[in-house]
């Protein structure tokens, strides 16, 4: 066959280039090895993605912090932006192997906490021992209830800490009640912290990035409650790619979104959670023909905007939205009831981040927040011809501005000093009555006040690895009638000693100026927030701490041991006088801000004690030990004669134990075991027996017995010790071949503990005819499953 002259022609071409390019001398390629660290802990950043240039190829490091690649000569960059660390860009030439260790540093201040792994020590001489932090990785481990995890109830896990009640989603830290620590959601703090009758908190845990809890040495920037600062930071939308994150257990599902819509200059991330009772209470009307309707509901709603200005400036949006409560509604005769109690809570803020030179910054927040309850009742004609409504309204409401500026003088002197500016206004009752011909409202004054805050710190390192804080917040708060001015002054010290040793200390004083009030525990969640007045003074603490850490680090295994000693003083507590409570005072007292006194008493309290702490791991396991030793008493002059009583926070012993084992390199165990001793509560000790007036009558008879419980001191018997054991499994995988992936079985109340949760009066009838109070008490956790299911994406 012959061959066109030009195929040949072509052919030879083609040949000819390709051995020409074949001969040529190969491009011999160098190895490059790379460390990204923190410069604050010197520890690798676990999965941190960088940009190659100038091939503008995104990389993710390692679980070290470490990567490795093999390029031929030639000048290269790496280009690191990961919030919260400046921006760094780091050239250079590959002439040989090359190992390259690069460190970042925040400029805020602030403490990164990254993802870590499940079986791993907590290292405890890096912060003070009052100090407690958690990150999404920890939370998701933990069991939980009916698969339910939540970050208030992982902190009450921890040295000094304890929930009101089994189940509950609250904290009492140190000696002091829930209403005495201030909650914050990305800088913005929150009023109402429950869902669920107190079940969960309004924590979505999809969302949260990381939690730190301070039990004393309080950051000079904080204040306006008492005994502790729960800072809860949202994950920040990723500017570089799109990815999401879908859970559901048995009481909620939760979805989350983030979507880059500027690439590497603006995202937006976006998370909701919705009771699972709120999907079949939906699905419930399109098939239900009963004339009787509960609905259960809660849901939160999170949304954060990231906008990266410039290399200097960061911008982030939240906005949050969170509502619970039950609706019922009933047909009877004609006539259709509804009630309902819905508790709605939104804020939404702004935060500017600005890098000023490099050795100052400045943050500057600007928020507003509320916080509503409603409950009420309305009968309908079937026919409409006639309705009436009951209803009882309150709430809280503020809009603020914070400015804090980070300067560091000198590498030994760094200041932390600013402000803020907060508007509040008190809507402590207002009852509405309305039918078809009368319309009554009693409305309670509506309250407004002022607070300004200064502020100021030092930090001082001096001898290597010592630092003393001292620091100042001046607030004033209150209005044209009346006005509050308190100082508080703050000193801690943190200092590491050879043989990972570290000794902390602190001297802090804090002011309340609003309080709340409301029923503890489970239940119904009656709050009131009122003002400091010239019938209530701002509440106020001093809290003493010492404390010491070690860390052990051997070859097969690590320990780590703290301890830390506290003493708190606690002046002008509110509670509630004998026979009032939260709703009492909604129905009866609207009127409370005219005339606290008649309602509310102030008096004085003390608390102290010890925590220890100790976490121990091996290879494949660790173990967690939380152990307190406390005493809390109150005084107040017009509650139990005035002499002193054991407070209701007085829990004696607290222990928990937290086991984790790794059985596989996908599959990990976890079980809590946790011990309470009993909590003062008041029980009656006799019974009066008197006639009572005969209904047909209308005169006092025998046949017709009351009886008046006598209650001779306040919180004079202690409940039964609470103990129980949760465990669970964390299976992960790859879902659908391609998405990281994880379900989690698990049993709250193994061994179905009897838990006293409520306890009742009944009566006894002696054989001469007298009656005598007995207590009763009823459970209602007994051993129940868990479930969870959750994907990312």
């Amino acid at each position: 066959m012959r061959i066109n002259l030009k195929v040949r022609i072509g052919i030879l071409i083609f040949i000819s280039s390709f051995l020409t390019a074949y001969s040529q001398p190969y491009a011999k390629r160098y190895r490059v090895q790379d460390t990204i660290m923190d410069g604050r802990t010197k520890k690798g950043i676990k999965r941190i993605p960088f940009t190659i240039m100038p091939f503008h190829k995104v990389i993710d490091a390692n679980r070290m912090g470490e990567f490795m690649f093999n390029f031929p000569k030639g000048d290269y960059s790496i280009l690191i932006d990961y919030y919260p660390f400046d921006k760094k860009e780091i050239k250079f030439s590959i002439m040989s192997d090359t190992t390259l260790i690069i460190e970042l540093h925040s400029p805020f201040a602030q403490q990164y906490i990254q993802e870590v792994e499940v079986i791993a020590t907590k290292t405890a001489i890096e912060n003070p021992a009052s100090m407690e932090q958690i990150d999404s990785k920890v939370l998701r481990t933990l069991p939980a209830l009916i698969g339910e995890r939540d970050i208030l109830k992982a902190f009450a896990l921890t040295a000094g800490v304890t929930s009101s009640s089994e189940g509950a989603a609250d904290m009492q830290v140190r000696g002091g009640v829930h209403g005495q620590n201030l909650y914050l959601l990305d800088g913005i703090p929150l009023y109402s912290t429950e869902h669920f009758f107190g079940l969960v908190s309004v924590y979505n845990p999809i969302i949260v990035k990381s939690a730190v809890l301070y039990k004393s040495n309080f950051p000079v920037e904080y204040g306006g409650k008492l005994s502790s600062v729960v800072n809860v930071q949202t994950e920040d939308a990723n500017l570089h790619k799109f990815s999401g994150a879908a859970e559901i257990s048995l009481l909620s599902s939760k979805v989350m979104l983030n979507v880059p819509l500027v690439k590497e200059k603006l995202a937006l991330m976006v998370s909701g959670r919705l009771s699972n009772y709120s999907l079949l209470n939906i699905a419930s009307l399109f098939g239900s023909d009963s004339n009787s309707k509960i609905n259960l509901h809660f849901a939160d709603l999170n949304a954060n905007m990231l906008w990266k200005i410039s290399d200097r400036d960061k911008l982030k949006l939240t906005w949050f939205n969170n509502s619970d409560g039950t609706d019922n509604t009933q047909l009877d005769s004609h006539m259709i009831t509804s009630s309902w109690l819905d508790n709605r809570q939104q804020n939404v803020g702004a935060n500017w981040y600005r890098i000023l030179s490099e050795r100052s910054q400045n943050h500057l927040l600007v928020f507003a927040d509320s916080y509503a309850f409603d409950l009420g009742i309305s009968n309908t004609a079937e026919d409409r011809s006639f309705k009436n409504v009951d209803q009882l309204l309150t709430g809280i409401n503020t809009v603020g501005i914070v400015e804090k500026y980070n300067l560091t003088l000198t590498d030994k002197l760094k200041l932390t000093t600013g402000g803020s500016l907060k508007m509040l206004g008190f809507s402590p009752v207002q009852l509405n009555h309305t039918d078809t011909s009368t319309i009554q409202i009693q409305n309670s004054s509506l309250v407004r006040q002022t607070e300004g805050v200064l502020f100021a710190e030092t930090g001082f390192n001096f001898a290597g690895h010592q630092t003393l804080t001292t620091g100042l917040r001046v607030s004033a708060v209150g209005n044209a009638d009346q006005l509050f001015l308190n100082a508080e002054p703050r000193i801690g010290y943190h200092g590491l000693f050879k043989h990972d040793f570290s000794v902390s200390a602190s001297v802090c004083r804090m002011t309340q100026p609003v309080h709340r009030l409301a029923n503890p525990g489970l239940g119904i969640p009656f709050e009131l927030f009122l003002p400091s007045n010239g019938g209530i003074l701002p509440e106020s603490s001093w809290n003493f701490s010492l404390g010491a850490a070690r860390d052990f680090v051997l070859s097969k295994y690590s320990l780590s041991v703290k301890a830390d000693a506290w003493f708190k003083s606690l002046q002008y507590l509110v509670e509630f006088q004998d026979g009032y409570d939260a709703l009492s005072v909604m129905m009866y007292k609207p009127d409370i801000t005219q005339q606290p006194t008649e309602i509310i008493t102030q008096g004085s309290g003390s608390a102290y004690g010890l925590d220890i702490s100790a976490d121990y791991s091996q290879r494949y396991w660790s173990l967690a030990i939380d152990y307190t030793l406390m005493r809390a008493v109150n005084k107040f002059a017009d509650l139990n004669f005035g002499r002193s009583y054991a407070a209701t926070t007085d829990i004696r012993h607290s222990l928990s134990l937290t086991l984790e084992r790794k059985l596989s390199s996908t599959l990990t165990m976890a079980a809590t075991w946790q011990y309470r001793s009993g909590k003062p509560i008041t029980v009656p000790t006799q019974l009066f027996q008197y006639p009572a007036l005969n209904p047909e009558t209308g005169e006092l008879s025998n046949s017709y017995k009351q009886f008046m419980a006598i209650e001779p001191e306040r919180n004079n018997y202690r409940t039964k010790p609470f103990h129980k054991l949760d465990i669970t499994l964390t299976q992960n995988y790859k879902a659908f071949k391609r998405y990281d992936a994880s379900y989690s079985i698990g049993l709250y109340n193994v061994y179905s503990r009897s838990n006293p949760y409520i306890y009742y009066l009944s009566k006894k009838q002696e054989p001469n005819g007298t009656y005598k109070p007995v207590l009763m008490s009823m459970s209602i956790f007994p051993i129940m499953p868990s479930v969870s299911w959750l994907v990312k994406f």
